[in-house]
């Protein structure tokens, strides 16, 4: 290791490897031209040079110069940096007189790959031209490149001598969005742009049970507000996800999703749960396991593949015990349906806000006065609560690039 440094360090001055410089025959190498390492050769003028680059499959050809008058042959693309080898040796011979060797550490691959610039804003549905850029300027060089599905992500290559490649996004989905590089070094580069709604116009379907009522009231007059807005509420009062002799949510969900295209799915569900899914009565392992899949279906089916973002309300703890044995295990059934989706399927914890720690409160402090924010029956979401929850709804839709200040 000691060795190893002290070469490196006369490399970088450009003094030639002590161990096997011969007289007569000089090589320096050095690093100074970005991407590439440069050789210097002196020895006998008409003398015949070979410099070969020592690698672990044994001696490579670089270059055969025949040095001039002067005794010194300048070469300054010798041999392109390398991802995978940045200590490099190189060593020149002539016939019968000995030879010299140098050795140089080129810069590590971190930070090599870029994009070049996005537009600040795009239309969903378009297709923006990305550009990946060595900034070595040499190529050979691949990196992978995501949208924001991660799993659709794509391997750039950039071919020997070239700077740059380019790689085809459709943008699928509005909002704020990000493309990310992978680079050789397992760096990471992200760039940011905001897609706005294919239509023109942002489509919210705000649905649930009774419990979207009044907040889907109050964000639907926020939206509007604050620019052009398809708003559609629908509320399936009495229904659950585990009540599909009443009503199928799974079914809706498709057939909702594919007539009306929202960009944004609010759903707020789950007070009328408990309900036994076939031999699985509520509440326990195996019934949070069928509730998953069947609500996992419903974002997957809202998501439309990944052009749209679903914002899910959890369930506020309520004042009844009863009804707490099943709110407790619908938001663990929700957190697992959740969990890995590709698509952009956010959870929106409105215990954090209103029963902090899981436990109830009737009134909170709110703008600097106490509010009573649930209804009586210690479950529903009072007008002033609905309100509340409808800011916080709008925020994280503001925080993704989905709605206007």
């Amino acid at each position: 290791m000691r060795l190893a440094a002290v070469l490196i360090a006369l490399a970088t001055l450009g003094l030639a490897d002590p161990a096997t410089a011969a007289a007569g025959v000089g090589l320096q190498a050095t690093r100074a031209e970005v991407g590439w390492v440069s050789l210097r050769v002196t020895g006998p003028a008409g003398a015949t040079v070979t410099i070969t680059e020592t690698a672990p499959a044994g001696a490579q050809p670089v270059a055969t110069v025949a040095l001039p008058a002067t005794g010194t042959v300048a070469l300054a693309h010798a041999a392109p940096w390398r991802c995978d080898r940045r200590v490099r040796r190189f060593v020149a011979t002539v016939v019968g007189s000995g030879g010299a060797a140098a050795t140089v550490a080129t810069p590590s691959c971190r930070g090599r790959l870029a994009l070049g610039r996005l537009p600040r804003r795009v239309r969903a549905g378009r297709v923006v031209v990305v550009r990946v850029i060595d900034r070595w300027r040499v190529g050979d060089v691949a990196g992978r490149a995501c949208p924001p599905v991660p799993d659709r992500c794509a391997d750039v290559r950039l071919a020997a001598g070239r700077r740059s490649a380019t790689w085809r996004l459709r943008i699928a989905r509005a909002g704020r969005l990000a493309v990310t590089l992978h680079g050789p070094a397992g760096d990471v580069v992200r760039r940011a742009l905001l897609a706005t709604p294919a239509s023109g116009r942002l489509r919210v379907l705000a649905t649930g049970d009774s419990m979207i009522q009044l907040v889907d009231t109050d964000l639907a007059a926020r939206l509007h507000a604050a620019g052009p807005t398809r708003f559609r509420s629908d509320a399936r009062i009495a229904s659950g996800i585990s009540k599909p002799f009443l009503f199928d949510w799974v079914a809706l969900a498709r057939r909702t999703a594919r007539r009306m295209r929202p960009d944004v799915t609010v759903v707020f569900l789950g007070a009328n749960d408990g309900y036994s899914f076939a031999d699985a009565p509520c509440c326990g392992a195996a019934w949070v396991r069928a509730y998953a899949r069947r609500a996992r279906a419903m974002m997957v089916a809202y998501a439309r593949g990944g052009a749209a973002s679903v914002l899910w309300l959890l369930l506020p703890a309520p004042r009844s015990a009863a009804f707490r044995q099943v709110f407790v295990p619908v938001n663990r059934a929700l957190r697992r349906a959740a969990r890995g989706l590709r698509e952009p399927v956010r959870l929106v914890d409105l215990g954090r806000t209103f029963t902090p720690g899981g436990r109830f409160r009737a009134t909170m402090r709110w703008g600097g006065r106490t509010v009573a924010v649930r209804q009586a029956d210690g479950v529903h979401l009072s007008a002033a609560g609905a309100r509340i929850a409808a800011s916080i709804v709008l925020a994280r839709m503001r925080r993704d690039g989905l709605a206007g200040s």
